[in-house]
């Protein structure tokens, strides 16, 4: 199960919601401009992750790395496919959530109003409640 945490982490904290706004906002933006945008975001990032991992093997202070533990371990560019997933995922949520605030300011849409707060607070907490067990669990503390 534990090779699955980052990718289960993508549906529940981006995936989930993203899928919920979409909903309510897909017919409103421009798909050849969504796919220019996803697309750029995943290149963009995942040519600095590439770089960044890479340096970080010469480099001891450097910080930037993956836990292949919690991946499926399958690997392009050295950098683990939830990565790739990671910056579709979470474009794709800034995007919709973006365009549901949008809707909200134009039509005052109650539906709209009541989603996408819950919307936030489902990402924020799939993202804190996880990683409070995990500290609580961790063995490196007093």
């Amino acid at each position: 199960m534990k090779k699955y945490y980052y990718l289960i982490s993508l549906v529940f904290v981006f995936i989930i919601p993203a899928g919920i706004a979409s909903y309510f906002v897909f017919d409103r933006i421009p798909f050849v401009n969504l796919i220019i945008f996803v697309g750029s975001i995943t290149l963009l990032g995942g040519i600095w992750d590439i770089w960044a991992t890479r340096h970080g093997k010469r480099d001891p202070v450097w910080l930037w790395q993956f836990n292949f533990k919690d991946t499926l371990g399958i690997k392009l560019f050295d950098l683990p496919i939830e990565e790739y997933i990671f910056y579709v995922a979470s474009s794709l949520y800034i995007v919709f959530i973006w365009e549901g605030i949008k809707l909200i300011l134009e039509t005052k849409d109650l539906l709209m109003i009541v989603t996408l707060p819950f919307l936030g607070l489902w990402s924020l907490l799939t993202i804190l409640i996880p990683y409070a067990r995990r500290a609580k669990n961790d063995k490196l503390q007093p």
